[in-house]
């Protein structure tokens, strides 16, 4: 299996995906063949010309907004079109979950939170969905976004939420192109560190004392590999 991730991180120090890269080892092996991982950088406009010869394609998070123009983020929204002409199963995490819905529908479809959510969010799914196989109907995971998606394009279905944010999950009906605007990849350590960095600037946190208590390593695990399996 060939996986994509396209990596949109503005801070040095999270170039590469590492979080992204190590979900996308959950991905099974077929025939004992190994699988292959590729990172392009989308703000250094190193995307490949197409998506055709992936099997799955990944969009990460970044510090950028939704609602900012660039030829890098047209170049994104381009490649992304491009990924569901082609059927190829898609995953978009936080500003990847906007890029797709800008995407398919432009820029009114994306805004500033009312209530930007950073911290461990309680994720409430509304209805069943492949991604979420296996997983309880309520759990948490990191959040860490100021803006989120303020209505689906056409032929896009909600598929969870939480107290603080209507769409936390969304699907292209009857096809695996999804996004999901919390960060079921990050691991605990990864966590604590915003939650300390953000702590400093005074925001508002949701739980930030509560991580032990509240990471699971098993629902970013089992999500990854509905997606990779998908």
């Amino acid at each position: 299996m060939k996986i994509l991730i396209i990596d949109n991180n503005i801070d040095k120090e999270c170039w590469g995906s590492p979080d992204l890269c190590r979900m996308a080892q959950l991905a099974p092996q077929k025939n004992s063949i190994q699988n292959s991982i590729f990172v392009r950088r989308a703000p250094q406009e190193d995307l490949p010309k197409s998506p055709l010869g992936f099997d799955r394609v990944i969009v990460s998070g970044s510090k950028t907004s939704a609602l900012e123009d660039a030829p890098w983020i047209d170049q994104l929204l381009d490649f992304i079109n491009k990924t569901i002409e082609l059927r190829i199963p898609f995953l978009g995490v936080c500003y990847g979950h906007q890029a797709l819905a800008r995407a398919l529908g432009g820029k009114d479809f994306v805004r500033k939170s009312s209530t930007p959510e950073t911290g461990w969010t309680k994720i409430q799914i509304l209805e069943p969905s492949t991604l979420f196989k296996g997983l309880p109907s309520s759990f948490y995971s990191f959040s860490a976004h100021l803006e989120e998606i303020s209505d689906l394009p056409s032929g896009m279905k909600r598929l969870a939420f939480s107290e603080g944010c209507r769409i936390q999950a969304c699907q292209l009906e009857n096809f695996p192109v999804f996004g999901i605007q919390f960060h079921p990849e990050k691991n605990l350590e990864g966590a604590k560190r915003i939650l300390a960095q953000k702590s400093k600037r005074e925001l508002p946190l949701l739980n930030p004392h509560r991580s032990e208590e509240l990471y699971n390593p098993k629902i970013g695990e089992l999500l990854f590999k509905n997606f990779l399996e998908s």
